[in-house]
């Protein structure tokens, strides 16, 4: 009896995205009392070929910046014109049909979003993203998914230079002196995750090697209740100092009819310059969005050097329209700077700033979503030569087909 092999089933998927945003700041710093505005456009176009087992994918991204003036705090975050951010061959196959265990490996440039998305994101707000040249493998099995990848982390281009603009097109690369390894693990029959992630950067003048373990989890208290938490602690060698960095998480939310309240502590240790370690924690390749505040031009605060307490509330309004409000403080944990936050140093467990939030989303159509957004800082008096207030605006449509 000879049995034909069944053809493989083929698809192709082809998918646009644009998003537009007007961003307004005023008291921008190191510059006090100064308005500075800019128009930022992200749009991407995703192409994916699926031929049975095998997927070959395609995403080609064009992020700009216009309307940028001679202080507007500007870089590769903001714009990376013209670029394959993703080119990847991948292939999936099954373990067990019966329990939906399978097995996932792909190749070449690509994007990830890992575990909380602290330490490795695709960015959704940023105008660019983080890519890898690399292996990535997930393994999708009963009560447990795993995730590993070797990577080379690729550096967005132009560099700036005298002779670039912000806009001008150069294509990124990455080089086999960076390098992004590592592996999480998710079991489903308990509430904890695991990670553990390694950097080794031997090509800058900071020579790097850097090795993060985390733990994160969901506890739930009740069925309106539950704690969430994650810790990761740091080690390797920073120049030639040891480094011990620490971070960690906790919130408790509760459900209220159709609100989310949230009441979170955050901490990431700081440098202390008269000891022989480096305690900096580093965010590897993080989103810092949905927690402290919009970037942008305005991104004053981030997972670095500081303790935050603070509450905040989202509002699924109906089934359209969501709002979300938040309000947290800022401590400085060893003495310095942080961030952008340019101007005198402060000392150890000084006060840094406050942000309180305001963004409304809108899903105008199946395919369209409106988002508006406030944000004031109110920042130490030392860190700024005129008002101690930031204030911080922006509107933005995207639109997908």
């Amino acid at each position: 009896t000879v049995i034909a092999n069944k053809t493989p089933e083929h698809s192709v998927r082809i998918t646009t995205n644009v998003r537009v945003r007007y961003e307004y700041v005023h008291n921008q710093l190191p510059a006090s009392n100064t308005a500075d505005d800019v128009v930022v456009t992200r749009i991407s176009s995703h192409a994916a070929y699926q031929y049975g087992p095998l997927q070959f994918e395609a995403e080609l991204m064009d992020s700009r910046i216009f309307k940028e003036g001679q202080l507007t705090p500007v870089g590769t975050d903001d714009s990376n014109a013209f670029e394959p951010v993703q080119f990847s061959a991948s292939w999936q196959g099954k373990i067990d049909e019966e329990n939906l265990e399978t097995i996932a490996v792909k190749a070449g440039r690509f994007t990830m979003d890992v575990g909380s998305r602290r330490l490795i994101a695709r960015n959704r707000f940023r105008n660019t993203l983080n890519t890898f040249d690399g292996v990535k493998i997930d393994a999708l099995l009963s009560n447990l998914s795993i995730t590993a990848f070797y990577t080379f982390p690729v550096t967005r281009k132009p560099t700036l230079d005298i002779y670039q603009s912000i806009n001008d097109s150069e294509l990124d690369s990455s080089s086999s002196d960076t390098r992004f390894l590592g592996f999480y693990a998710s079991l489903k029959t308990t509430s904890g995750d695991v990670g553990f992630y390694g950097f080794q950067d031997r090509d800058s003048l900071n020579k790097t090697q850097r090795q993060t373990f985390g733990n994160l989890a969901n506890i739930k208290l009740s069925q309106q209740s539950v704690i969430d938490y994650e810790v990761a602690i740091q080690r390797g060698q920073y120049q030639s100092k040891q480094v011990r960095a620490n971070f960690f998480h906790i919130a408790l939310s509760s459900t209220f009819n159709r609100a989310i309240v949230s009441m979170f502590y955050d901490f990431a240790s700081g440098d202390e310059d008269s000891t022989e370690s480096f305690e900096g924690f580093s965010t590897l390749f993080g989103a810092r969005r949905f927690e402290y505040g919009p970037t942008g031009i305005f991104g004053l605060f981030a997972r670095s050097n500081m303790t935050s307490i603070g509450v905040s509330s989202n509002i699924q309004l109906n089934e359209r329209n969501n709002l979300y409000m938040q309000i947290r403080t800022f401590d400085i944990h060893r003495s310095g700077v942080s961030g952008r936050l340019n101007g005198k140093l402060l000392n150890n467990g000084d006060f840094l700033g406050t942000l309180s939030e305001l963004r409304f989303r809108r899903k105008i159509a199946e395919n369209m979503q409106f988002e508006s957004g406030l944000a004031l800082a109110r920042v130490n008096r030392k860190l700024t030569m005129g008002n101690q207030t930031i204030k911080y605006a922006y509107l933005q449509v995207a639109y997908a087909f």
